[in-house]
């Protein structure tokens, strides 16, 4: 540094005074040829608006020999506007020696890095006339500033250095790039355009205790577009009491980041509110087991009223127990087209349920249930089944009224035949008639039954014990059938059952059951038994059919089938019939809840 302050001090017109004893008129160029021209250094005379009036050999080395008609910043920053770091005007004011460190950039766009000494040249009058720029590389002066130097200038964050009155004092190309015209501005005045300082600015809270501060921020580029930082604050130098004097602000551009951020915080808020205001129920459990998404309408489905999601062991009690085991192998999902579960009162609810697991390449990261509420559905149907139901009702009353009145006529009229057919000789004819008769009759009784539960039967139900009934029934079937090779058998149970029923219904069910199969128990001598008797809870009443052939016929269609279910429909009765090939029987079974 000793050399340094040699060179400045040793300027221009200091060379000059001790040359007026030998020259009369002294020549810038000559000055220029004579002085400085072999200097080592880069040195450059500017005048007071920063015009370059003179360089020597090393200067047009480094930065070219198109200077004239330049200002300083202009030929070697290529800048339009005056440097930060610039001292000619404190020199010019003043007439002080100022050094500081700079960068600048050579003729072949490579940046550079000096210690560069401003010094005053006077003219006769003792006014600052001129001002000498004498340039040294700082490699040549200290190793570590000019790494130091080259990571600030290089570096990809926004770097500033203030004073305790927030002034830039230096920065970075980053930061320049970035905001614009920093000279002359305070920190606050750059990041933010504002004229106070920033709320939460952590180089205020430095140069109030003196130790490192980061805070996230908001500014503006120079092109007024929003930019996100985080401000790191840390102190650069400190007075004699300890106080920080300089302080190094580094911004770490968080834009892209907070785009990033704000982008899945969109798609996390749109897909959220897809879920929870979502048509079906949703629930989700990630791989511990944790219950992550319960959205409002499985709240609702599920009777659930809690702010807080339910617990998993809550979770099971409504959920099917395949939600929480492991898929077989090759499977992707599990449907169910319409099961049931049980909300939190019991309730049993019909649904359309969907589970899945939720993977990320092979890795399982938890497990999906869909589920759609099958009440609104089946109500719908169940509406359009009664509503065709009532309509055919409808249609068929008046087509059961004129059935009945010709059933009744020709029951009438079948009578009237029988009477006359009664005085007739010939005994042949008459057991002909009479089984045509009775035949006949049994056949318009059907017809009957069966209007009157097409029409649309109202069961009346009551209290029935069910051995007393049966017992009867029994009897009168026993005297209806004379046959002597047809054997009808009573096997009660020793309990007393008692259903509820409607008691000209289960009449009418034994009738047309009978009758079905009359017509084939007279032809092969079969057996029929009328039994009772408990399964489980259930009171079964039943009718075994036993015959000599094995060809025994069933109720697989025609009009008795329709009937029973007609009054099975309308008493809550479920009829079953089992048909035994080997033992040729068939078991026709009533059973009552």
């Amino acid at each position: 540094m000793q050399n340094i302050f040699f060179f400045s001090n040793f300027n221009l017109f200091n060379f000059i005074d001790l040359q007026k004893s030998k020259m009369k008129k002294l020549d810038i160029q000559e000055v220029v040829t004579n002085y400085f021209d072999f200097l080592p250094f880069k040195v450059a005379i500017m005048d007071n608006q920063q015009n370059i009036v003179a360089v020597n050999k090393r200067f047009e080395q480094i930065y070219g020999n198109n200077w004239k008609h330049s200002k300083c910043y202009e030929f070697c920053k290529n800048s339009k506007v005056p440097c930060l770091r610039c001292q000619i005007q404190k020199v010019v004011q003043s007439g002080s020696i100022e050094i500081v460190q700079d960068s600048s950039v050579d003729v072949t766009g490579k940046m550079i890095f000096d210690v560069v000494i401003f010094s005053p040249i006077y003219n006769g009058n003792g006014e600052v006339a001129y001002v000498q720029e004498i340039s040294i590389p700082q490699k040549d002066v200290h190793h570590w500033e000019n790494d130091f130097n080259v990571l600030f200038e290089n570096s990809p964050n926004f770097i500033s250095i203030v004073d305790r009155d927030f002034n830039i004092l230096r920065a970075n190309r980053r930061m320049v790039n970035t905001f614009g015209n920093l000279r002359g501005k305070k920190c606050f005045e750059v990041f933010k355009k504002k004229k106070q300082v920033c709320n939460n600015c952590p180089t205020m809270d430095v140069f109030n205790d003196g130790i490192v501060h980061s805070s996230s921020q908001v500014g503006f580029t120079a092109t007024g577009e929003k930019t996100h930082f985080i401000m790191t604050s840390a102190p650069l130098t400190f007075d004699d009491n300890g106080k920080p004097t300089k302080v190094m602000e580094i911004g770490i551009d968080i834009t892209e980041i907070n785009k990033l951020q704000e982008q899945l915080n969109f798609i996390h808020d749109f897909y959220g509110n897809l879920i929870e205001k979502s048509s079906e129920g949703i629930v989700a459990i990630d791989k511990k087991g944790k219950l992550q998404i319960f959205n409002s309408t499985a709240e609702k489905l599920l009777g659930w009223q809690s702010r807080r999601k339910p617990g998993i062991a809550q979770a099971r009690k409504f959920l099917p127990d395949k939600f929480f085991e492991e898929l077989s192998g090759g499977e992707t999902s599990i449907e169910y087209v319409q099961t049931n579960i049980k909300n939190l009162n019991e309730e049993i609810i019909p649904v359309h349920l969907k589970i899945f697991d939720i993977k990320d390449k092979n890795d399982v990261m938890g497990r999906v249930a869909i589920m759609n509420d099958l009440r609104p559905i089946l109500e719908v149907e169940e509406n359009k089944q009664r509503a065709k139901e009532i309509a055919f009702r409808e249609k068929f009353s008046a087509l059961g009224k004129d059935t009945v009145g010709i059933l009744k006529e020709l029951k009438q009229y079948l009578g009237e035949i029988s009477d006359v057919v009664a005085h007739h000789t010939d005994y042949e004819f008459q057991r002909k008639w009479n089984n045509f008769y009775d035949r006949s009759n049994e056949h318009l009784q059907l017809m009957t039954i069966f209007v009157k539960y097409a029409q649309g039967y109202f069961a009346k139900p009551q209290l029935i014990e069910l051995n007393e009934f049966i017992e009867n029934e029994f009897l009168k079937y026993r005297n209806l059938f004379g046959n002597k090779d047809l054997k009808l058998e009573l096997n009660l149970t020793k309990e007393n059952p008692v259903i509820s029923c409607d008691i000209d219904s289960l009449k009418e069910a034994i009738f047309v059951t009978i009758i079905h199969y009359i017509t084939y128990i007279q032809m092969h001598c079969a057996k029929i038994t009328f039994r009772s008797f408990f399964n489980n809870t259930d009171i079964h009443f039943e009718l075994e059919v036993k015959c000599n052939q094995s060809d025994i016929p069933d109720f697989a269609d025609g009009l008795s089938l329709s009937i029973i279910k007609m009054i099975s429909d309308a008493n809550n009765i479920e009829i079953k019939t089992l048909k035994l090939k080997e033992e040729n029987q068939l078991k026709i079974s009533f059973i009552f809840k």
